[in-house]
């Protein structure tokens, strides 16, 4: 049996809810808290750890942005947010002024550490970007991602230089010659992790076999091979010095190795979970380490001693569930196989061998139901943290669990069901029994809620529906269907007039309902992955979201119900891309009180276009393609978009160059993302449009990359009719008339050709594609 770990954390939840108003905006200030949260709990899982050259700052990538921390005092300095998915990778410029982080957003960012703004978004790997690298000039990143592909970037410009194949997603920038060719080949296992000694005549690898390697890059062959680590090796890192090399394993140790000998000179086990990254400082003195799942901490080391200097706290891992106690000085939350409990007495329970996947507190607040990966719910006694039953069944994964407002049912959701459970008459000998099973979902249900009266049953499924159900007779009464993603999470206000419920999948936002209505009335952003949690305070004046990417935000709902978004164009409590479309569509436009004008200047412009992608920009993920595709938007309206956004800032326009620049900056960020998702992911050839036609036709055509590009139109004999030169194109989908490659049915000589069958090639690069047509007359 695993255990579950009551951790005591000293923050106290009533006197967060009671800071000063001047400390509460500060903090939203400071650490980019979004619009009506007035606290975040928890920092997001660590990815990757990296030191400034100077040594005075250490930058560490979580799943909400790029944290700085002060190296020597382990204060947090700043948080930069623009990414829209976790942070994989961090780097710093040789000069120390810039610092490129990867992201699983599919962008890199270079930000101006400094004054903590955006420099440049990079674009290009479409999987996401694990691993980035200065050149040793500082002229050129490498970056690696899940596509296999090494990219090379020229800094300044923000342009792509090459695009070179690699079977390993964490590549160096030592690994490839000044003009990108590949110099050596070593036969590292898949999934390795490399990096060369300062003098670059040495590579370590370490990966999925559990052992470390030692190589000579100038002969290619092996020095030592490292086994004593007995599981997956995350990550190596070489002293300045080259003659310490330090790794990190998943069985939660650090090893410490001589270089020369091969020899292991020492091994931490302090941290609890995985060691996902290490990074010396650049005097060799202090080793910094990041810990995953079941540790979650960046530690200091003494590197000449091997001992533990500090331990930052506050990252933490996926948060599945959150619950208030009844009396409301408690919030619970799941997070991987354990439950945290805010302000409670340290304890420890038995029980669960899969994540815990939801938390409810009976109303007494004297048991606690969990539903878990292990596909059973178990009751706890909270006073004494013994196990009182376990529930089981023909149930998938338990999702979510639930008691009635009486405590006398209990929900609990598993695979594409809804199951109430008796729980008023149990005792020792006698376990709860179903009272109804629920049926009507196409999808995973992840969370039931009850109303206040315990007559309605809420329940948001993977099938993106909420489904409203009567608990007496186990009927269904509404179905809401607005979520753009799956509905991850759903809980009811205290008065039970508002149905909260959080976003999954492409969604990622917090929805409050009017219940009586079932009409969206606000739209909360701000998490950076799915909001698998949702929960009230016993007063109604606070929600809790907790999210995959590791945060709890806390929400004051009357500043929430007070707020009108001057982005929201058409008024449905959330700005999305219709929202933007609205904008395009009134470009031009002039007069007062226009809801499209959105900053107010008696024009409807870029500026204001602009700022509409800012607003569902911050903290939130770019549009999903179903939505680009209902939008009806092309590369080039993007593109159009895009210049006169920039032309703006350099004629001292835009909003940039005032106060609110950054939202200004966010959005210019949104529509580059909104630009990546409409380029072609391949080159391809379409069909000619109308077919047959007489005596003109449009040839489409979309190209993943730029390139030179002809369309050459052929007799059925074989014979050259004519040659389209449409000289060089951007990617880009070419479909429109205005873009579309244009035939008039004549030849090279201006004669219209004869009725029949023809062919039309198109070539673009090491591209080309032949499809037929019928001119008929």
């Amino acid at each position: 049996m695993k255990k579950l770990t009551l951790i005591t954390l000293t923050l106290l939840l009533t006197t967060a809810l009671a800071l000063p108003p001047a400390t509460a905006q500060e903090d939203s200030t400071r650490w980019g808290l979004p619009e009506g949260a007035t606290l975040r709990l928890g920092k997001g899982p660590i990815s990757e750890l990296a030191y400034s050259p100077d040594g005075t700052l250490l930058a560490v990538a979580s799943s909400i942005g790029v944290w700085l921390y002060d190296a020597q005092t382990y204060q947090e300095l700043a948080l930069l947010t623009s990414h829209t998915d976790d942070v994989l990778s961090v780097a710093f410029s040789p000069d120390g002024r810039t610092l490129a982080s990867g992201s699983r957003d599919e962008t890199i960012r270079l930000w101006d550490f400094a004054t903590g703004t955006l420099q440049q978004t990079l674009t290009g790997h479409p999987r996401g970007v694990t691993s980035v690298a200065f050149s040793p000039d500082g002229q050129t990143l490498a970056s690696g991602g899940w596509d296999n592909t090494l990219r090379l970037w020229d800094v300044t410009t923000g342009t792509l230089q090459q695009t070179l194949p690699t079977r390993t997603i964490d590549v160096l920038w030592d690994a490839f010659g000044e003009d990108g060719t590949l110099q050596q080949t070593l036969p590292t296992r898949a999934g390795s992790n490399i990096v060369f000694n300062p003098d670059g005549r040495m590579l370590a690898s370490g990966g999925g076999d559990a052992t470390i390697r030692l190589w000579d890059v100038a002969t290619r062959t092996l020095q030592h091979t490292l086994t004593e680590h007995l599981d997956y090796v995350y990550s190596v890192a070489f002293s300045p010095d080259g003659r310490i090399l330090v790794s990190g394993s998943r069985n939660h140790t650090i090893g410490f190795w001589d270089v020369a000998t091969g020899k292991l000179l020492n091994t931490r086990t302090e941290h609890r979970g995985p060691v996902l990254s290490v990074a010396f400082s650049p005097d060799g003195r202090t080793l910094a380490s990041g810990g995953s799942w079941g540790d979650k901490t960046v530690r200091f080391w003494d590197v000449a001693t091997g001992t533990l200097q500090h331990t930052l706290t506050g990252h933490t891992g996926d948060v599945f569930s959150v619950a208030f106690s009844p009396d409301g000085r408690t919030l619970a939350s799941g997070s991987g196989r354990e439950i945290y409990f805010w302000d409670v007495a340290t304890g420890t329970l038995t029980g669960h061998t899969g994540d815990v996947f939801s938390v409810a507190f009976s109303p007494d607040g004297q048991t606690l139901a969990s539903g878990s990966g292990d596909r059973t719910i178990r009751l706890w006694d909270v006073a004494t943290g013994t196990l009182q039953h376990t529930l089981t069944g023909r149930m998938g994964e338990v999702r979510s669990v639930a008691f009635s407002p009486d405590g006398q049912t209990l929900a609990g959701s598993g695979d594409f069901t809804v199951r109430l459970w008796d729980v008023a008459t149990v005792s020792f000998l006698r376990p709860p029994t179903v009272q109804h099973t629920l049926t009507g979902h196409t999808g995973d249900v992840f969370s039931v809620a009850f109303s206040p009266d315990g007559q309605t049953l809420a329940s948001g499924s993977l099938d993106e529906t909420i489904r409203l159900w009567d608990v007496a007779t186990g009927t269904l009464s509404h179905t809401l269907t607005e979520h753009t993603g799956f509905a991850y999470s759903v809980a009811f206000s205290p008065d039970g007039q508002t149905l909260a419920s959080g976003g999954g999948g492409n969604d990622k936002t917090v929805r409050l309902w009017d219940v009586a209505t079932g009409t969206v009335q606000h739209t909360l952003t701000g998490h950076s992955r799915s909001v698998s949690s949702v929960a009230f305070s016993p007063d109604g004046r606070t929600l809790a979201s907790g999210s995959e990417d590791g945060m709890v935000f806390l929400w004051d709902i009357a500043s929430v119900a007070s707020e009108t978004v001057r982005e929201d164009i058409n008024g449905d409590g959330v700005v999305n891309i219709q929202d933007l479309t609205l904008v395009a569509a009134q470009l031009g436009q002039m007069g007062e009180d226009m809801p499209a004008d959105v900053n107010a200047d008696g024009v409807v412009n870029i500026q204001d276009l602009v700022l509409v992608a800012g607003a569902f920009g911050e903290g939130a993920a770019a549009p999903s393609a179903r939505a680009v595709s209902r939008a009806r938007l092309t590369v080039s309206d993007v593109e159009e978009w895009l210049i006169e956004a920039r032309r703006s800032i350099r004629s001292g326009s835009g909003e940039a160059s005032r106060p609110g620049g950054l939202s200004y900056g966010r959005g210019i960020a949104v529509l580059e993302q909104l630009l990546a998702s409409l380029m072609p992911k391949e080159t391809v050839l379409l069909a000619n449009y109308p077919n047959p036609f007489n005596p003109e036709t449009w040839i489409p055509y979309q190209l993943s990359e730029p390139a030179e590009v002809t369309v050459t139109i052929y007799a059925a004999n074989g014979a050259v009719v004519r040659m389209l030169d449409l000289g060089h194109r951007r990617a880009g989908s070419y479909e429109s008339r205005s873009r579309a490659a244009y035939w008039d049915g004549r030849n090279a000589a201006g004669e219209p050709v004869a009725s029949g069958v023809y062919f039309y090639t198109l070539s673009a690069g090491d591209f080309s594609a032949t499809r037929k047509m019928v001119i008929r007359k």
